[in-house]
């Protein structure tokens, strides 16, 4: 069996041994039968609807039986074959031991790679052939008895690759291993041949072997190898992995462990997943590279393409493969999924002039210069993941962009820079990819729109139209000259063409009943064997809800709910349609029907009616010649410019001058966003109105994220009212508050952390631990001490004074929450900022009654009270007359903006101030330790008002 086949030249390709740096080949091609284990699910899936696709695929599981777990000759036949010239099972392989099987190979592999192509089909093909998913006809048997050696043979890989997980010191896998000699010795200086490791299985049946016994091309099994022969040398190693490659194990891994008994996979796995989940930035984003040691990012940008899209798409699947399990983690992975799916929404989708994904920095969710002004390929898998997750509109919308894009280009560029509309940085190939034809496969599922079906034969018209060759389906170099590659990738078959066949098979036994299978990233589906007892989550996160938000139409407008949407052609305009020549050049012919006959001779295409109108598939019936879009969005943008600093300024026009002093602003980024101190002068704003509300987008060039804010300190800028610039006010707020909360647990850590800065420093002594430093050549244990030290304390510039005073630089965090003003006869006016409370006390009653004095110390200084069962008046006419602040909290709801305005309709007695906050959430739940009410202030431009600015 050829590991892979070129499909142009018709020549073997195989794994580069001359090159090992080739990662390029050698990540996925181990030097075993890539392609033809990567393809066993399809052929089951296929069998469905043809005998013969049956008997392919189980020769084809005898065939990798045969070689990779008994590892024996094929059987000739003198008849009809050249025995003679007959090749054995591993007479090709270097060093391969005759007794040895599985995957006991001299190669260093990707986990990733080759856990979700190797692993996963072998995993997918043991589930089909043991009838656990339905596809193989009963007619179709194999001649062989078949003994579950495709899952002996994947839990060999399994312990080969595992290593890789349990070695790591974070959790997070490494990115590469050798199969036959695991992790090396010292990750960075790696010594793989020096200690072999035996494979985890002996062959079942060892026997004495003569050399008359043996087979010719056996004989040479046991002699020294070749003069000449390649033997793969050690290489600096490379510690980063994606993220997507570090958290897509746990589909295959626990499916593995559930197959096997033996749980350390799923365990590592899930490890590995949680690793990278616990490292996503406050904002929920996560970068497209990690250091498997260090556990740092190693870069700022995410996304959802390549580098991070499988780890959403494990979240959201493993909580459908997990429903029910007896584990009981599906919940968590529902969390999981939620949180950064809306994360995702938040800071990365973009809707202007249709939907599309950007690549933002995962700090601060800003646009990146240059990697924000592009979208991949891969990216394409989103709209299918959502369409999967219940979230058709979102998914409808998004898919619309790639279907114009690959009507652009009869295929998706690698990468597409939205700004020019051209290929971005020449990375303009298409290597079979198969996340859009997947993403039309799912939405037609959820939706059942003919819409999806003509996508779904554009797709294959194209792809046979530009791709297909003597011996497979080739790679394009150039979507835009056609220049096809020399190279069928694995997935070609495994997974483009297995969902462009499930699209077209309605009446497929996988889209009957409802068991909780899953395909995994690389297509393979997989299902967990039933358990005796399965039962739902424990209940430690929400369940998800039960229905799909978008559910599909009961009746269908014109042909399609899609075709007639009235945003359809602005992903025409955003892809460039629109500026495609309306008629084809002279020397091409329009596409006849036969041209999906791999063996037509016209490979010509133009769009039968307007390149506007996308599918190209769409019969002209469909395509009105008189059509129009609805008006495309656009979002009102314009920057604001405050004055340049005067040189001088006289004390008169000085104490008039709205914009500050003479000095420029001072603009800094800061946790949170952009702060602006000193004055405006010199400011350059850019905004954007969104809703009717402006937004900041970017201060002198520097982009702020969706959540970011800019803050305007004290005193840039006249807030008394008696100088308002028409383009720029601030004016008070009168019915929302501030409250800037300290939680005790942070104030304690604080000062522990104040209180170890004050250690005196540990002078040099000869313990044992500083000896031991001395001998292995570090420096010496005050050194070190003294070097850790200084991280925190900032020394003194001498002077007079010799001893050296710490400045503290350490304080806790501040959180800051949204009230609502009372309004009313008993309301009172609050101050613009209000001293510091450090004495908070909670009410667990509704205050109702009058409260008994004893049971609030009198220190207290800031009562909350939970609301309800009485009027707002009533409870506080029952406040003890030293408490200084009323907090009413409802426990029912979770925004601010959802809060109703309390009213105080009866005289407040004591002047108490009160505020209402919502508590639907956990941050009322922790001890307060310090709190201070700030009042609001607006900021308005044009009268309209800015929504990320906050005035201090």
């Amino acid at each position: 069996m050829r590991f892979q086949i070129k499909p142009l030249s018709c020549a073997p390709h195989h794994r580069d041994r001359d090159n090992p740096g080739n990662i390029g080949r050698n990540d996925a091609m181990g030097e075993f039968s890539l392609t033809a284990i990567d393809t066993l699910s399809s052929l089951a899936l296929m069998a469905d609807s043809s005998d013969l696709d049956a008997e392919r695929f189980w020769e084809t599981v005898g065939e990798v039986v045969r070689i990779y777990w008994y590892n024996e000759p094929k059987e000739c036949d003198v008849v009809t074959e050249n025995c003679g010239e007959k090749t054995s099972s591993w007479g090709r392989f270097h060093n391969r031991s005759r007794e040895s099987r599985g995957f006991d190979i001299d190669a260093k592999v990707q986990v990733f790679e080759t856990t979700i192509r190797t692993l996963g089909g072998l995993l997918s093909a043991h589930l089909f052939a043991t009838r656990s998913l339905a596809s193989l006809p009963n007619g179709v048997q194999p001649k062989y008895k078949y003994k579950d050696e495709l899952l002996d043979l994947a839990y060999d890989l399994g312990l080969r690759l595992l290593p890789a997980l349990t070695e790591s010191p974070t959790g997070l896998p490494y990115p590469r291993i050798n199969l036959r000699y695991g992790l090396p010795h010292k990750i960075k200086n790696p010594a793989y041949y020096r200690y072999p490791r035996r494979a985890p299985h002996p062959h079942p049946d060892p026997r004495p072997w003569t050399p008359a016994g043996e087979h010719q091309s056996e004989q040479r099994w046991g002699s020294p190898p070749k003069p000449g022969s390649v033997k793969e040398t050690a290489s600096e190693e490379i510690t980063e992995t994606c993220t997507a490659g570090a958290g897509s194990l746990v589909l295959e891994f626990t499916t593995l462990s559930r197959l096997t008994g033996d749980l350390q996979f799923q365990e590592a796995a899930k490890r590995a997943f949680e690793a990278v989940w616990d490292r996503r930035s406050d904002l929920g984003l996560f970068g497209g590279g990690v250091d498997a040691e260090s556990g740092l990012w190693n870069g700022p940008v995410g996304g959802v393409g390549a580098g991070m899209d499988s780890f959403f798409e494990y979240a959201f699947k493993a909580f459908v493969l997990f429903a029910g399990d007896e584990f009981g983690e599906d919940s968590w992975f529902w969390k999981v999924w939620e949180q950064s799916s809306k994360a995702v929404r938040t800071h990365m989708r973009m809707e202007i002039p249709t939907m599309w994904w950007s690549n933002v920095h995962l700090g601060t969710g800003a646009p990146v210069q240059g990697a924000s002004s592009w979208t991949d390929s891969l990216s394409a898998f989103w709209p299918g993941l959502l369409a999967a997750s219940g979230e058709v509109e979102e998914a409808t919308r998004g898919n619309l962009f790639y279907s114009a894009l690959w009507s652009r280009f009869s295929a998706l560029p690698e990468r597409w820079n939205i700004r020019t509309g051209l290929v971005e940085g020449g990375l303009g190939w298409y290597p079979g990819r198969p996340e859009f034809a997947e993403s039309t496969y799912m939405l037609y599922r959820a939706t059942k729109d003919p819409w999806y079906l003509y996508i779904g034969e554009m797709i294959m018209r194209d792809l046979k139209r530009r791709c297909w060759g003597k011996c497979g389906w080739a790679g394009l170099q150039d979507v835009k000259t056609g220049e096809r590659q020399d190279r069928m990738e694995s997935f070609w078959l495994g997974e483009t063409w297995t969902y462009l066949f499930l699209l077209f098979d309605e009446d497929h036994p996988l889209h009957k009943g409802d068991d909780p299978w899953v395909f995994t990233t690389e297509g393979h589906p997989i299902i967990l064997p039933k358990s005796k007892q399965r039962t739902r989550s424990s209940g430690a996160y929400p369940a998800p809800p039960l229905s799909c938000p978008n559910p599909a139409p009961t009746s269908i407008p014109f042909f399609s709910t899609t075709a007639s949407r009235p945003d359809v052609f602005h992903a025409s305009h955003f892809t460039r349609l629109h500026l495609l020549p309306k008629t084809p050049p002279t020397e091409l012919s329009l596409l006849q029907p036969s041209d999906l006959d791999i063996y037509a001779e016209n490979s010509y295409f133009w769009s039968p009616s307007n390149s506007t109108f996308y599918p190209w598939t769409l019969p002209p019936y469909l395509v009105s010649p008189d059509s129009i879009c609805s008006r495309l969005p656009a979002l009102e943008s314009f920057d604001l410019i405050f004055p340049q600093p005067k040189a001088q300024l006289s004390s008169a026009s000085g104490s008039n001058d709205v914009f500050g002093a003479t000095a420029a602003g001072i603009v800094k980024r800061v946790q949170g966003g952009i702060s602006i101190s000193g004055s405006m002068r010199g400011v350059r704003m850019g905004m954007t109105n969104e809703h009717g509300v402006l937004r900041i987008t970017n201060i002198g060039g520097t982009s702020l994220g969706k959540s970011e804010i800019v803050f305007l300190e004290d005193k840039v800028i006249d807030k008394s009212g008696t100088t308002m610039d028409p383009n720029f006010q601030i004016v008070l707020e009168h019915e929302y508050v501030d409250l800037i909360v300290q939680y005790a647990d942070d104030i304690r850590a604080a000062k522990r952390e104040e209180e170890l800065k004050q250690v005196p420093i540990i002078p040099e002594t000869k313990t044992a631990l500083g000896e031991l430093l001395s001998r292995l050549g570090f420096t010496s244990l005050e050194t070190q001490l003294n070097d850790l030290l200084s991280l925190y304390n900032d020394e003194g510039d001498g002077g007079d004074n010799d001893e050296t005073t710490p400045t503290s630089t350490s304080s806790p965090q501040l959180h800051a929450f949204a009230g609502i003003v009372p309004t009313g006869i008993g309301a009172v006016d609050i101050p613009i900022t209000t001293p510091a409370f450090t004495n908070i006390h909670i009410l667990k009653n509704p205050a109702c009654a009058p409260i008994q004095t004893n049971s609030i110390p009198k220190t207290a200084q800031v009562l909350i009270v939970p609301r309800g069962s009485c009027s707002f008046s009533q409870k506080l006419k029952h406040v003890p007359s030293f408490i200084r602040l009323v907090i009413f909290l409802d426990k029912n709801t979770l925004a601010p903006q959802d809060l109703v305005r309390p009213l105080l309709d009866k005289e407040n007695e004591y002047g108490t101030m009160a505020v209402m906050v919502a508590g639907g959430g956990k941050e009322w739940e922790k001890e307060v330790g310090s709190l201070t009410l700030r009042r609001r202030w607006s900021v308005w431009v044009k009268n309209i008002r800015v929504g990320n600015i906050v005035v201090l």
